[in-house]
């Protein structure tokens, strides 16, 4: 697997510690929250492009803000469409 610079919030400074801080305020389902209580890695996996992460993660939050299906339904649907895009993620 390839390894990509990350930058974490403890780390961050300038527009990532406030697209960060901005994340923090959005709820998120415990089994997303890593076990060393630091920042998810797939949000650290765009911290070199603050701007990228508000697009992705902004633009699934607005998807999902409908409520339309649980959280279970969409983590399935998620894990569906990543396993068919052989995406690890």
């Amino acid at each position: 697997m390839a390894w990509i610079h990350t930058i974490d919030a403890h780390e961050a400074t300038g527009p990532l510690a406030a697209v960060y801080a901005r994340m923090r305020e959005r709820p998120m389902p415990k089994a997303y929250l890593p076990p060393h209580g630091g920042t998810p890695g797939i949000i650290r996996a765009h911290s070199l492009d603050p701007k990228l992460i508000e697009l992705v993660f902004g633009g699934m939050s607005a998807s999902l803000a409908t409520d339309t299906l649980p959280w279970p339904l969409r983590e399935l649907v998620n894990t569906a469409t990543s396993r068919i895009n052989q995406c690890l993620y």
